[in-house]
């Protein structure tokens, strides 16, 4: 039996971890959650608990965090092993260089890949072998190749969700966080999951990357959770979309409600949205939704971001949401290098079009698991070495002439939309100096947004804004894409996890790159939008 210490910084609940300890448990280990931002004396908490291993989830800017922490940790338990998992890990196993601060990485789901390395470590075997597990071998990060996904949500245990409500702050909330489904319709090119359905399945036959709960299982895991807890007044669905599965919205109308009872906020995929969905949700007490509009371009959602929302399927589903008394609130991203100033300024006006009931606007990122991220650092986009942090509301890696305004929008952004002759006062703040004045604008609208348009509570989320506050406007060391203080040309990731260009296993299993024949160079994605336009002799 081996005592699984997960730790996070940002207060929130995490689905994956919930899953991964149930299935720990279910095979009889020990673990536990600790978060930073709630323990008063973290680094002591997690010591006085003695465990054998400790878990990390890590997005990029947020893998070092937890660094110092650990190396202080193995001074007093020389055995303990770190398993770092999540989004960065599973596109970037440089970090295993760092032999003092991880010992391993799990790419895509991890939840028998993590209990095939428990048990290894455990019995003192190899963990060379374990299928999507990243080791270091003869110096060099290796990735192994990807088990089968996980294809039955409903044979996983139920999440393990007093990991997170033994903290009173979390367990005494108005709104309780539950997902439905794994995967998303969805291809784009901004976004992780675009290669993530490339690289997290084994590409079996019928391996499906999009799943969804079956509506008995998520209302008998609900039903179990609030038998425990039954404080919670709502649910909020984290999936990327709650319409996931054709068909399945009906089941859902019909139980929810006899079943469950509970309101909820969730995430919709408008291309897979008609009225009946929308009747569906309300009748199974949907208060609220949100769906990403990105930008007000549709050639930028279409040809760029590959999102596929045409401006019909935009303008079309806000009055049905109305018709049926769902708010619904916009997603926005500002400083993509499709988009020029001007164009940001055009999202604007769609929004004052489609009269959201609130906007999320975030700083684009170059993501290096994301397809047009990759694209950015290829064509010298990124100024590498700039650390922003973990955050997407802080500001921007790319370079940029107009980078001070772009920053300045997306902090000002709400302002542009509501105010009446907001675009022309905006247009002349954004040419100003950043201040904070414009963060806690940001910050303000944020808050009214959660609080009172999807239904957290004023107090609950300002409580939690507090929390997070430094992983909203922080700057913390990582996500600068420098590794070990290499030099941006060492960094290889993107000739070893670019799995398309033709890299291969051989058989000492190290990652390697046949020499290829020169090719035409491609459009690159914000070229292509540019050609359209000129043939069409329109404005860039």
């Amino acid at each position: 039996m081996a005592r699984v210490a997960f730790i996070v910084t940002t207060c929130h609940e995490f689905e994956g971890i919930k899953v991964l300890s149930s299935v720990l448990k279910q095979h009889g280990h020990q673990t536990d959650c600790f978060i930073s931002t709630l323990d008063s004396d973290f680094y002591n908490t997690v010591l006085t608990w003695q465990p054998d291993v400790v878990g990390i989830y890590a997005t990029t800017g947020q893998e070092g965090w937890a660094r110092d922490h650990v190396l202080r940790w193995r001074e007093e338990l020389p055995h303990l092993k770190v398993l770092m998992g999540g989004p960065h890990p599973s596109f970037d196993i440089e970090i295993l260089h760092d032999e003092e601060y991880v010992d391993a990485t799990c790419k895509a789901e991890a939840e028998y890949a993590m209990l095939d390395v428990v048990e290894a470590w455990q019995a003192a075997r190899s963990i060379d072998s374990i299928p999507n597990v990243g080791v270091l071998l003869d110096g060099k990060p290796f990735q192994n190749p990807i088990r089968p996904a996980i294809q039955d949500l409903d044979s996983l245990p139920f999440p393990d969700v007093d990991l997170f409500y033994r903290y009173s702050f979390l367990r005494n909330k108005r709104v309780m966080q539950v997902h439905a489904s794994r995967g998303c319709q969805n291809s784009c090119t901004y976004c992780s999951v675009g290669l993530m359905k490339k690289e997290w399945i084994s590409g079996g036959s019928n391996e499906r990357f999009n799943r969804t709960k079956s509506v008995d299982y998520l209302c008998d895991e609900m039903s179990d959770i609030v038998a425990r807890y039954p404080q919670f007044r709502m649910v909020n669905f984290g999936d990327a979309a709650l319409n996931m599965k054709h068909g399945w919205m009906e089941e859902f109308a019909e139980k929810w409600p006899k079943r469950v009872g509970l309101p909820f906020a969730c995430n919709v995929n408008i291309n897979y949205l008609n009225e009946d969905d929308i009747r569906n949700l309300s009748v199974a007490g949907c208060k609220s939704v949100q769906f990403g509009l990105e930008s007000g371009s549709e050639d930028v959602r279409t040809r760029v971001y590959g999102k596929g929302y045409t401006d019909d399927v935009v303008y079309t589903i806000p009055p049905l949401l109305r018709k049926h008394k769902i708010t619904y609130r916009t997603n926005n991203m500002m400083g993509s290098p499709a988009e020029s100033l001007e164009d940001m300024f055009n999202t604007v006006r769609a929004n004052q079009v489609l009269k959201p009931n609130g906007c999320t606007v975030l700083i684009y990122r170059p993501f290096k698991s994301t397809q047009l991220g990759r694209e950015d650092f290829e064509e010298n986009r990124v100024e590498i070495g700039k650390d922003i942090g973990p955050s997407l509301q802080s500001d921007s890696q790319m370079l940029r002439e107009d980078l001070r305004e772009v920053v300045n929008l997306q902090k000002l952004f709400n302002l542009a939309v509501y105010l009446p002759g907001g675009i022309p006062l905006v247009k002349k703040m954004a040419k100003l100096p950043r201040n904070p004045v414009y963060d806690w604008t940001l910050l303000a609208f944020l808050w009214y947004q959660h609080a009172v348009v999807s239904g957290y509570g004023m107090l609950d989320d300002f409580r939690l804004g507090v929390r997070n506050l430094g992983q909203i406007f922080g700057r913390r060391i990582g996500g600068t894409h420098r590794y070990a203080g290499e030099e941006p040309a060492q960094n290889a990731f993107l000739e070893q996890m670019d799995m398309g260009t033709g890299a291969d296993f051989f058989e000492d299993r190290a990652i390697e790159v046949r020499d290829a024949k020169p090719k035409k160079r491609k459009a690159t994605l914000v070229e292509r939008r540019h050609k359209v336009n000129k043939a069409r002799g329109t404005a860039n």
